[in-house]
C-alpha cells in the first residue's frame, strides 16, 4: 500500500464539503428557527435538528467524495458518528454556553440589525451570532481531529 500525501486537492476537497455544509447547517436552523419553532426558547432544538440532518448529509457526502480515495479504518464510520454526536451533545452546547459569556459582540451584532431596519429580536441575533462561532469552532475541530478519527494514524490509499 503507498502512503498518502496531502495535495491541494484534497484539501480544497476537505474546504468545499465543509464549507458547504456550514452554510447548509447555518441556513437549515435559520428556517427552522424563524419559520416552523417560532419560539426564543427553544432555539437550541433549532440547532440539534440542523447538526443532526446535517451529519447525515455529512456522512453521505464524505462517503461519496472523499472515501472513494481513502478506506476508513476499522471503527471509521462508527467514530464518524460518535465524534457528530459529541458535537451536538456536548461541544456545541458547552461552546454556546461558552460564547454566551461574550455579550458586547452580540450587542454589536444587534445595533448594526437595527441600523439596517432588519426586523429581529436580540434573543434571535443573539442566538444566531452565537451559532456562527460555534460553527466555526467546529470545523476548525474537524479540521484537526476528522482524519484521524475516520482514517486511523497511517492514512493508506486503497490497494
Amino acid at each position: 500500500m503507498k502512503k498518502e500525501t496531502t495535495t491541494p486537492v484534497r484539501v480544497g476537497k476537505f474546504f468545499i464539503i465543509g464549507s458547504s455544509l456550514a452554510i447548509f447547517n447555518y441556513l437549515l436552523y435559520i428556517f427552522l428557527a424563524l419559520v416552523i419553532i417560532k419560539n426564543s426558547g427553544l432555539l437550541w432544538l433549532s440547532s440539534l435538528i440542523s447538526t443532526s440532518v446535517t451529519t447525515i448529509l455529512a456522512y453521505i457526502l464524505h462517503s461519496r467524495i472523499t472515501w472513494q480515495e481513502r478506506t476508513p479504518n476499522k471503527t471509521g464510520i462508527i467514530n464518524f458518528f460518535i465524534w457528530n454526536a459529541l458535537l451536538a451533545l456536548i461541544i456545541c452546547p458547552g461552546l454556546t454556553w461558552l460564547f454566551g459569556l461574550i455579550t458586547p459582540l452580540y450587542d454589536f451584532a444587534f445595533n448594526v440589525c437595527q441600523a439596517i431596519h432588519l426586523p429581529f429580536e436580540y434573543s434571535f441575533v443573539e442566538s444566531t451570532s452565537i451559532f456562527i462561532l460555534v460553527n466555526i469552532v467546529v470545523m476548525v475541530l474537524n479540521y484537526f481531529f476528522y482524519d484521524r478519527l475516520v482514517f486511523g494514524k497511517g492514512k493508506h490509499e486503497k490497494s
